[in-house]
């Protein structure tokens, strides 16, 4: 279901969480080796220590046991730590630049190699990780012992994350609140591929039967109930309420695009490869592409190749009615050709019937191609209900399924004309009273 806009982290809380960090208290008593460092955190037994030579620019962060001694090399930067390990950034930095990230233990051990541009602290057994991914950065979840989990297909998204827009941003001293940024209007709004919710929406979505739609900035995104985005915030549309959607598939759109992800899991099923699309009808769903129709199933198979100028869902005749350069017939879900292609009209079927045009008449074939009726009708219409309307030759019937008639009275166009002449009549005789009176009057009037 959709639900309404969500906050990021902002950078404000960034701030807040140094200021936080670096007010810590300084030890006193048998702790004084403490005070060489300039702030410190304590875990059970073991201290997260660091030493700030020039601020932004030199400092060195260690794992230390009571005692003061080093568990670990200098790192640049050590995180919280969650779930029995902590994020930690080495002093080597990526080719580009940048800091690498990965997971160690209390005793020092790296658990997660350093090779990620961005991650965070454990909740739940997993955590996200961001990475270069071709021209994207991409997002992926993994254990606590690295093992992917699941990574977003951020190549489907072909115009967002990219790289090339991208900025990298840690706070002071502080390498491991690091973070990919795409700026929406500086300084303050932006896009962020690990999007973060609130306590109060986590555990709303957790409580979702399913996936869990959000929108921000005018764009939607979808994670699952154990809170792993599995579309970034990038769709143009969604279709909860399943106009276009069905068959175990809900559409939605990126760009001008259109496609499917699992209802259930948020998984994209079919990537966004379609211009239109219908409502499945009968388990196939009617998709446009490069300006022509064809069939996928709810796997995203094709079953029927794009040939088609126009198309109607199929019906439970098993038909469906097709044209190409203006010829109509039809098709079953084969994709065999039934009716040939060869009527200026073919409706959809219902009823066993479909109407069918040849220049300007109108006539009834069954699904063998018998015609119930001759091309004879002026006006017609399809057999919604067990009798339809016709016209001809002024006049109007009730077509039954059998091809019978039944009079049900003049045309439309009939009655028009009628009516059209009864008012010319009543104007007429109207106008000839008015004359007579008037004449009568004027007789009664004295002569000078």
């Amino acid at each position: 279901m959709l639900r309404p806009t969500f906050f990021h982290l902002t950078l404000l809380f960034f701030l807040l969480q140094s200021a936080l960090v670096m007010a810590q208290n300084k030890p006193t008593g048998n702790k004084a080796w403490l005070k060489e460092y300039n702030d410190y955190r304590e875990y059970d037994d073991i201290y997260v220590v660091k030493k700030v030579r020039i601020p932004c620019r030199s400092y060195e962060t260690f794992i230390t046991d009571k005692s003061g001694r080093k568990l670990t090399p200098a790192y640049r930067d050590i995180g919280d730590f969650a779930e029995g390990v902590a994020e930690f950034v080495p002093m080597e930095l990526s080719p580009e630049g940048h800091g690498l990230h990965g997971f160690i233990d209390k005793r020092g051990k790296v658990v997660i190699e350093p090779k990620y541009t961005s991650t965070d602290r454990f909740r739940d057994g997993k955590t996200w990780v961001i990475y270069p991914s071709g021209k994207h950065y991409g997002l992926s979840y993994i254990d606590l012992t690295g093992k992917e989990i699941y990574r977003i297909p951020i190549q489907h998204y072909a115009d967002d994350y990219l790289i090339k827009d991208s900025d990298i941003d840690f706070l002071c001293n502080q390498d491991t609140k690091e973070d990919v940024l795409w700026w929406i209007k500086r300084p303050m709004d932006f896009f962020t591929l690990n999007f973060n919710f609130s306590r109060f929406i986590e555990k709303e979505i957790k409580a979702s039967k399913f996936i869990y739609h959000f929108k921000y900035q005018g764009k939607f995104g979808i994670i699952d109930k154990n809170m792993m985005l599995k579309v970034p915030v990038s769709l143009n549309d969604i279709d909860p309420e399943y106009k276009y959607s069905g068959q175990g598939m809900e559409r939605v759109q990126y760009g001008d695009k259109y496609g499917y992800i699992s209802p259930s899991t948020g998984d994209l099923i079919v990537p966004f490869e379609y211009t239109d699309t219908r409502k499945p009808t009968n388990g196939l769903f009617w998709v446009k592409k490069n300006g022509k129709w064809g069939c996928i199933d709810k796997t995203g198979k094709l079953h029927i190749q794009h040939l088609y100028d126009e198309a109607t869902g199929f019906t439970a005749e098993n038909r469906s009615a097709v044209a190409i350069d203006g010829k109509f017939g039809h098709i079953d879900k084969s994709g065999k050709v039934r009716t040939p292609l060869k009527y200026d009209f073919a409706s959809y079927y219902n009823h066993g019937i479909s109407m069918i045009r040849i220049d300007d008449k109108y006539g009834y074939m069954d699904t063998t191609g018998h015609f119930i009726t001759g091309i004879i009708y002026d006006e017609a219409l399809p057999f919604d209900h067990l009798t339809t309307t016709v016209e001809r030759s002024w006049l109007r019937f009730e077509l039954s399924l059998d091809g019978k008639e039944k009079f049900a009275g003049f045309s439309y166009k009939l009655n028009a004309v009628f009516i059209i002449f009864g008012v010319f009549i009543f104007i007429w005789l109207n106008n000839l009273l008015y004359q007579r009176v008037l004449k009568k009057r004027l007789a009664k009037v004295p002569k000078k």
